[in-house]
């Protein structure tokens, strides 16, 4: 079976979900690709199964696995499809599950399996994210799931997260939260991104930020719009210099990112890859010139 499956992910929890379940495809002899929406990446024709690994936030996914999502072409055969949306409490995925199944139904893909795996929370600048030790015990979990769920789509049994409004909102708050962060929030929350006299310049931000929307300017960084508030410059900080005007400065809380997620290695691999197949094309090329 091929199976390719895509992801987005901040500081690691989506990517720790979705690889834990490219370890359990590959050990059952499935030739599976895994890809970070970031990438573009494009499903192979022969595909047989797609999985999709999400993060919420505030009720919805992120606009970038939503963009990319309406921009698959529509499948002229049909194709089963996973949703796997990670968050920081699994009774609070909200419409995450139900808005990335209805675009795929429209592309032609049929969800097989649908579900929420808790993961640690990473919303630094206004919660203060778990212990080292507790946020391990979390990630075990997690990953003890993501296998299971993992064995249950390659042996047919079909699973369908049902939607529910959180116990700790109530539904007006519910429908505040996703529809000021949807259409007013994440538009606009990058513009309240400081740093304090601890940044040192080190220009690590910029370089992490999964969507390039932080440049270095006058050695301090400057974010843009297309930031999805992933947090992942907030917690890679070495300095905690960085935190969100109405907050507060994060020093003294808990910073959260997946031990084994290593963003800046999976971006050099990826451009050495890019620079690999660039360099083939060009001799390909220069052959078919001397013919």
């Amino acid at each position: 079976m091929n199976v390719d499956l895509i992801y987005f992910s901040g500081t690691g929890n989506s990517y720790k979900t979705i690889e834990t379940c490219k370890e359990m495809f590959l050990q059952n002899g499935c030739k599976t690709t895994l890809s970070s929406v970031t990438d573009k990446p494009i499903i192979r024709k022969q595909s047989d199964l797609i999985g999709f690994c999400f993060p919420v936030y505030a009720f919805g996914i992120p606009r970038i696995c939503r963009k990319y999502l309406l921009n698959l072409p529509k499948f002229k055969r049909p194709i089963n499809s996973f949703i796997l949306i990670t968050a920081g409490d699994s009774d609070e995925s909200g419409f995450s599950i139900k808005e990335s199944a209805k675009i795929l139904k429209k592309k032609g893909l049929t969800v097989i399996y649908s579900d929420v795996i808790q993961m640690p929370i990473n919303w630094t600048v206004s919660m203060n994210p778990p212990s080292k030790k507790e946020a391990l015990s979390i990630i075990d979990r997690g990953v003890k799931k993501a296998k299971e769920i993992a064995l249950d789509i390659l042996n047919g049994i079909p699973h369908h997260h049902v939607f529910n409004y959180p116990p700790k909102c109530s539904k007006i708050g519910f429908y505040r939260d996703y529809y000021l962060f949807k259409w007013l929030g994440v538009s606009s929350l990058w513009r309240n991104f400081r740093i304090d006299n601890t940044c040192d310049s080190c220009g690590l931000c910029e370089k992490l930020c999964p969507t390039e929307s932080i440049q270095i300017v006058h050695e301090k960084p400057k974010w843009a719009n297309t930031c999805e508030q992933c947090m992942r410059c907030v917690n890679y900080c070495p300095k905690q210099a960085i935190f969100q005007k109405g907050e507060g400065s994060i020093k003294g809380k808990n910073i959260y990112y997946e031990p084994t997620f290593k963003p800046l290695k999976v971006k050099t691999e990826k451009h050495v890859k890019a620079n690999a197949t660039g360099n083939e094309s060009r001799v390909v090329h220069r052959r078919h010139s001397t013919c």
